[in-house]
């Protein structure tokens, strides 16, 4: 599992080299999940569930992509986005990513703090970064978490990007509370 964790790590190299964020040239089948609109629960949150088996609570009023590029519930934002068909432009403010853990890189770069954390009873990591060379600017802070999936060899990967004109103090405080909400099996506690 440690060197699993390892490697999982490692892919927050390509979301601070733009790798992780790139689209692929065509678009992917659209895969059905569900987004709860607001106004959410009483705590302010709405629920999404993404098509690969979890559940988690966002701001009500944040925008969740519909799923047509991406799985429903992988981009997640303050203010009204577009996933882009076919390019690295990262334009929301948490994004969640399904990657082949057998892909991963085994280094990264950049990492200023490293914890190791829990996700719905599961061991993740919480990584911080400060991008120096690469997709985003030099000083741009990236703060990330990867949770093995451990059913198909694929890790979750939750993201959010500190770019110019993002709150990015706010942007983290969110994505630390969206992945506190975070259920792996919905469908257990139905």
């Amino acid at each position: 599992m440690r060197t699993m964790l390892a490697g999982v790590c490692a892919l927050l190299v390509l979301t601070g080299c733009g790798g992780a964020d790139a689209q692929p040239a065509a678009a992917p089948p659209v895969v059905s999940g569900t987004a709860t609109p607001g106004p959410g629960t009483a705590d302010g949150t709405s629920d999404c569930t993404h098509p690969a088996g979890f559940r988690v609570s966002h701001p009500a009023d944040w925008q969740v992509n519909p799923g047509r590029v991406l799985p429903v519930c992988s981009w997640f934002a303050e203010e009204t986005f577009t996933v882009p068909e076919a390019s690295g432009i990262r334009t929301a403010d948490i994004t969640f990513a399904i990657r082949p853990v057998a892909e991963l890189p085994m280094r990264w770069p950049d990492e200023t703090a490293r914890s190791r954390v829990e996700v719905d009873g599961r061991a993740a990591l919480r990584v911080e970064q400060v991008a120096t060379l690469g997709f985003y600017p030099a000083g741009t802070p990236i703060t990330a978490y990867v949770l093995d999936l451990e059913t198909d060899g694929t890790a979750l990967v939750a993201s959010t990007v500190g770019l110019p004109g993002t709150d990015y103090d706010r942007n983290v405080a969110v994505l630390d509370a969206m992945m506190a909400s975070l259920v792996l099996d919905p469908t257990s506690d139905a």
